[in-house]
């Protein structure tokens, strides 16, 4: 039996209003360090290297509208088993969360910034739903390889090079029904290229738009068995 709606409790409430203020300014921050993103990203520097450029304190995250629609989606599909790529400081996470917890299902997350993840960690067990989610360090093409299937939801934040990588490893794991969302689709449009070729093409068992979310959200349809 479904619950209530936890999305308005008071305590994740609190944490999402003072998440939500702190995030603000990001823009900015990422303006300063897109010239040397995109220079190094000429260079052909790892994702490590690259990673590094970024600012520590620069979370990255979800608007409180795209935030509210990943808690509708997952509610709307009853999805038991999220799949997050891109903790950060857990904006997302505690939306996904809440659906998670309102679903009886549970939330896997992976982060390769620890103090990002520490943060995300406090967060959540402040918010009450730090039962609902299991949060994972490290490099998500390794965190995330063991997933069982069926997952009902994956949502794509992390780093851009990764998206297509990680949908090839977690595709045989969704189900008829399950719904792959990749957030900054209109933010890195050239990074994002290829992943939107591929979920929009005849080759992935799918229907796919793009939300007019600021960012471009990709909301993807899984229509079969991935492998099939």
């Amino acid at each position: 039996m479904r619950q209530a709606i936890s999305l308005h409790h008071p305590d994740l409430q609190t944490v999402l209003h003072r998440e939500h203020e702190r995030a603000k300014g990001d823009d900015a921050k990422l303006a300063q360090v897109r010239p040397k993103l995109d220079a190094a990203r000429r260079e052909g520097k790892s994702f490590t290297e690259l990673g590094a450029l970024y600012p520590k304190d620069t979370y990255l995250s979800v608007a409180p509208e795209m935030g509210h629609f990943l808690y509708l989606t997952a509610r709307s599909i009853g999805a038991k088993r999220i799949v997050e790529f891109g903790t950060s400081f857990g904006i997302s996470t505690l939306y996904l969360g809440a659906a998670a917890r309102d679903e009886g299902g549970q939330v896997i997350s992976s982060e390769l910034e620890p103090t990002k993840l520490e943060r995300a960690r406090e967060n959540l067990a402040e918010a009450g739903l730090a039962d609902h989610v299991e949060l994972r360090e490290g490099d998500a093409m390794e965190t995330l390889k063991d997933i069982a299937a069926p997952v009902d939801l994956l949502f794509l934040d992390g780093w851009k090079d990764l998206y297509l990588p990680l949908l090839d490893l977690l595709e045989p794991k969704l189900r008829p029904g399950s719904v792959v969302l990749a957030d900054n689709i209109f933010t890195f449009p050239q990074e994002l290229k290829a992943y939107l070729e591929s979920v929009t093409s005849a080759n992935r068992p799918c229907h796919s738009v793009v939300l007019p979310f600021s960012t471009g959200l990709s909301y993807s349809l899984y229509m079969a068995e991935a492998n099939e």
